[in-house]
């Protein structure tokens, strides 16, 4: 069980101390080809529709989460979340979401996840087994048939993904024109793409009316 000291909050500006402890931790957590450079985190975190949490004990950082809410949707990211290597498996990951995921931002909205695929055989398929698991416990469910395509955030190519989604309340299929949508906003307003990027239509031409989440 966390401890009763655990206190989640939302961190403002890089130039909090918390930030420098969220970044190590996210340094430590993500490989290079999923991470977004220190530069590009303070560009972030000035930026309204993105959320900063972190879960500390006594002032010093074990935990956070990045999420960015969509403009003009029903759903936000929830771009990166981690909690420090000394402090797994202690439930502390599941606090910072479960509060995170009732706050007043969030509560209403569809969450969607990029996670590690296992589908394939990679030299750390256990982890990825293990971390898709977290977020099933919590409720998360995977876009059936979707071949998700993360665009670069770095200089190399980024692994093989799958999207997760959440819903206090979620249903068993989702139409997909609203997952086209989901797509779009994520591509441009997390990745700066287009919103006419041919992996888009790419990925969802072959899904059916209503696709489900398994």
């Amino acid at each position: 069980m966390p401890s009763p000291d655990l206190k989640i909050r939302r961190v403002c500006s890089a130039g909090e101390p918390a930030f420098d402890g969220l970044v190590a931790i996210y340094t430590e957590a993500h490989a290079e080809n999923e991470r977004k450079s220190p530069e590009k985190l303070e560009a972030m975190i000035r930026h309204p529709a993105y959320f900063f949490l972190v879960a500390t004990e006594l002032n010093q950082v074990v935990g956070f989460c990045i999420l960015r809410v969509l403009h003009d949707s029903d759903a936000a990211l929830l771009e990166y979340m981690a909690v420090a290597r000394d402090r797994r498996n202690q439930g502390i990951g599941q606090r910072l979401f479960v509060e995170t995921a009732e706050s007043p931002p969030f509560s209403s909205k569809f969450l969607l996840a990029e996670v590690d695929s296992d589908k394939k055989n990679p030299a750390d398929k256990g982890e990825r087994i293990r971390r898709k698991a977290f977020y099933r416990r919590l409720g998360w469910r995977e876009v059936d048939q979707l071949r998700y395509i993360m665009p670069p955030v770095s200089g190399a190519l980024p692994p093989d993904m799958d999207m997760l989604v959440y819903k206090r309340d979620l249903p068993p299929h989702i139409e997909r024109d609203r997952l086209r949508r989901w797509l779009e906003r994520c591509y441009v307003e997390v990745y700066g793409m287009s919103a006419n990027d041919t992996r888009i239509e790419g990925m969802v031409c072959a899904l059916p009316a209503k696709v489900r989440l398994t």
